[in-house]
């Protein structure tokens, strides 16, 4: 086994692993809701996402730059995820659909570690992150109706904890806080991963880094 696999094994045992996060509310004690929306939302919506590192060489983290035609979060960065089927198999189940669907990997190619807590985004999704290891030699393929770009980070990037910030952003007037990681992706190319998709990875590196 990898030393980059047992770390993500050891990650379940980290008490950030197991909490529940309220991702806006941490960074912005002060505000009842984003200011993005009129209200705070009524029920949480929920969602599950894959946390996908390819066993490579340099093991990475895929993401996907959302298509600008998508319903919600159109043109973000996002992990592969979305919302629970009829057929899913729970929200595990959930995150391997969504991953073959946006980025051609099938179910049989990712062995799955477990999840971390529930992440109460500030738009009223609730996601559950799914952990899996991705077989280094399937091939990665954005699906162009809900994906616009797939491209990966190292994870040697996302785990390190200098490489997370706190940003500020205004909307209609209103200063908020958000989650974000400035990184350079496998090609070169600078990412800005904010928000939700942000606070989990900070998860993940807090519970790969955590001693306890």
């Amino acid at each position: 086994m990898n030393d980059w696999q047992e770390r993500l094994r050891r990650s379940f045992s980290s008490p950030h692993a197991a909490r529940d996060r309220r991702l806006f509310d941490e960074l912005n004690p002060g505000l009842d809701h984003t200011p993005i929306l009129r209200e705070p939302p009524k029920r949480p919506r929920p969602a599950a996402v894959m946390i996908g590192v390819r066993d490579i060489a340099e093991p990475t983290v895929v993401l996907t730059l959302r298509a600008p035609t998508m319903p919600s979060h159109a043109g973000q960065i996002s992990l592969p995820g979305g919302t629970p089927k009829e057929d899913d198999d729970g929200l595990i189940g959930t995150a391997l659909r969504e991953t073959h669907e946006e980025v051609g990997v099938p179910a049989e190619a990712v062995s799955v570690l477990g999840n971390y807590g529930l992440h109460y985004g500030g738009l009223g999704y609730v996601v559950t992150p799914v952990i899996g290891i991705i077989d280094g030699n399937v091939p990665i393929e954005a699906c162009p109706r809900e994906v616009s770009e797939v491209f990966e980070v190292p994870l040697s990037a996302i785990a390190d904890p200098g490489n997370h910030v706190i940003q500020e952003r205004e909307f209609s007037g209103v200063p908020y806080n958000m989650f974000a990681v400035p990184v350079l992706d496998t090609a070169g190319q600078h990412r800005n991963i904010w928000g939700l998709t942000a606070g989990i990875l900070r998860t993940l590196s807090d519970a790969i880094h955590d001693d306890a």
